[in-house]
C-alpha cells in the first residue's frame, strides 16, 4: 500500500468523525443559531454585531467543510486562525446579549456554537486540548456576564445546568473521538501482521514451487546421470561423460548463486560457472563492461546457458566477457574447444551466436532490452572482488 496502515485508517476515521461534527454544527448554524439571532435582534444593543459574528462564523464553518472532509490533516495555520475567529465572534455576540439571557436563552447562541466549533478544529487531539478551550471560553463568558449583572441563586443555577450538560456533551464527543483514532494504531499493527503472514504464506508457497521445479530439473539431468556412474552404464574415463559432469557441475553451482543475495547477480552466477570450471584446470579470464542490471531470473538462465556449455568444454584456457550497454545484453565465451552441440535458448528474443576458427569457438548469447530495469539498493561490493585461492590453475587472470 503507498500509505501506512495506520495512516490510512486515521484518515478515514478522521474523515468520518469529522463528517459527523460538521453535520451537528451545520445543523446548529442554521436550525438553532440562526433562529436565535433573528429572533434577538430588538434584545441586543447594537444587532450589526452579532449579525457580523454570525458572518464571520458562517465563513468559518464554510472553510472547515472545505478542508475537512478528505480527512486530511488541517492545513497549518487554519486551527489557530478558525480558534480565535470563533473565540471573537463568540465573545462579540455575548456581550450584546441581556444579563438574564446568557447561557439559558436562544439569544445567547453564540456560547454553544462555539463549543461545536472547538470539538470539529481540536476534537482529534483530545478532550484535554479542547477542555482547555472551553474553559478559557467559559471563564471569559462568565467575567462579562459578572460585569454586567451577578445573577441570582435560581439562575445561576440554570445557568450552571445548561453549561454542564452542553460542555459535558461536546467533551463526551472530543473523548470519543480521540479513542477512535488512538484505535488505529490497534488497528494498524494487526493489519501489518496479517499482511507478513500472508506475506510469509505466499513466499514459502513459491520457495516450494521453485523447489520442485528445480528438482524436476535435477532429476531430468543429473539423476541420470549419477544412476549411470553409480550403476557403471557410464565410464568415468570417457570424454562425453566427462563433459556432462563438468556441464552438470557447473548448472548446479548457477542454481545455488540464484539464490544469493548480490549487488550484480549475471556476473555472480557467471562467476560461480567459472570457479566449476577452474576447478577442473581451466585458466578463465573474466571481463565485465556496463552497469549491473536486476534481469529477470529465466532471461538470465537463457543468457548463459550457451556459455555454460562452451566453458565446460573448454579445454586449457576461456575467456568470458559481459557487455551492458545501450538496451542489449551480451554474453560470451572464447575456448580452446570445437563442440557444435550447445543447448537452445530458453527464452523469447536471445541470440545466439557460433564461430569457428582454427581451434577456437566463440559463443555469444544476446538479449535486447525494451524497458531498462532499475538498478539494486544494495550497496556495491568492493572490486576487484577476492577470488578463491583454491583454483587448480593457481591463479586467475583478471582483465
Amino acid at each position: 500500500m503507498g500509505e501506512d496502515f495506520r495512516q490510512l485508517i486515521t484518515r478515514h476515521q478522521l474523515r468520518g468523525i469529522r463528517a459527523g461534527g460538521l453535520v451537528i454544527l451545520v445543523t446548529l448554524h442554521i436550525g438553532s443559531a440562526l433562529p436565535g439571532l433573528l429572533g434577538g435582534l430588538d434584545a441586543y444593543r447594537h444587532p450589526w454585531i452579532p449579525l457580523a459574528a454570525y458572518g464571520l462564523l458562517t465563513l468559518i464553518l464554510g472553510g472547515s467543510v472545505v478542508l475537512g472532509l478528505d480527512g486530511r490533516p488541517w492545513p497549518r495555520g487554519w486551527v489557530p486562525c478558525a480558534l480565535a475567529g470563533t473565540f471573537v465572534a463568540s465573545v462579540a455576540t455575548t456581550s450584546q446579549v441581556p444579563a438574564d439571557h446568557y447561557f439559558v436563552s436562544s439569544f445567547h447562541w453564540s456560547y454553544s456554537l462555539a463549543g461545536w466549533f472547538t470539538v470539529v478544529l481540536l476534537g482529534h487531539r483530545g478532550p484535554l486540548v479542547s477542555g482547555a478551550f472551553l474553559g478559557a471560553h467559559l471563564a471569559v463568558t462568565v467575567a462579562l456576564l459578572l460585569t454586567v449583572e451577578v445573577p441570582s441563586r435560581s439562575v445561576g443555577a440554570s445557568m450552571a445546568l445548561s453549561v454542564l450538560s452542553a460542555g459535558c456533551f461536546q467533551m463526551t464527543i472530543a473523548a470519543g473521538a480521540k479513542l477512535l483514532l488512538d484505535s488505529s494504531a490497534a488497528i494498524g499493527q494487526a493489519l501489518r501482521a496479517q499482511e507478513r503472514v500472508r506475506t510469509r504464506i505466499a513466499v514459502a508457497r513459491q520457495i516450494q514451487t521453485d523447489q520442485r521445479r528445480r528438482y524436476a530439473e535435477l532429476n531430468a539431468t543429473v539423476l541420470p546421470l549419477l544412476t549411470g556412474l553409480a550403476g557403471g552404464s557410464l565410464d568415468p574415463e570417457d570424454d562425453e561423460v566427462r563433459h556432462a559432469c563438468a556441464l552438470e557441475a557447473a548448472r548446479l553451482r548457477r542454481l545455488f548463486a540464484e539464490s544469493d543475495c548480490t549487488f550484480d547477480p549475471l556476473v555472480h552466477e557467471m562467476r560461480a560457472c567459472i570457479d566449476v570450471a577452474e576447478r577442473n584446470g581451466t585458466t578463465v579470464q573474466l571481463a565485465v563492461r556496463g552497469d549491473p542490471l536486476e534481469l529477470p531470473l529465466p532471461l538470465r538462465r537463457a543468457l548463459l546457458d550457451p556459455v555454460i556449455a562452451a566453458l565446460a568444454a573448454a579445454g586449457q584456457t576461456a575467456r568470458v566477457t559481459v557487455v551492458r550497454g545501450g538496451d542489449q545484453v551480451r554474453v560470451g565465451v572464447v575456448v580452446d574447444a570445437l563442440r557444435d552441440r550447445l543447448p537452445e535458448p530458453k527464452a523469447n528474443g536471445i541470440r545466439v551466436r557460433t564461430v569457428h576458427a582454427e581451434d577456437r569457438l566463440l559463443v555469444e548469447a544476446a538479449c535486447r532490452i525494451t524497458a531498462r530495469p532499475e538498478l539494486s539498493d544494495r550497496p556495491e561490493p568492493p572490486w576487484p572482488p577476492a577470488w578463491p585461492s583454491w583454483s587448480p590453475a593457481g591463479r586467475r587472470s583478471r582483465t
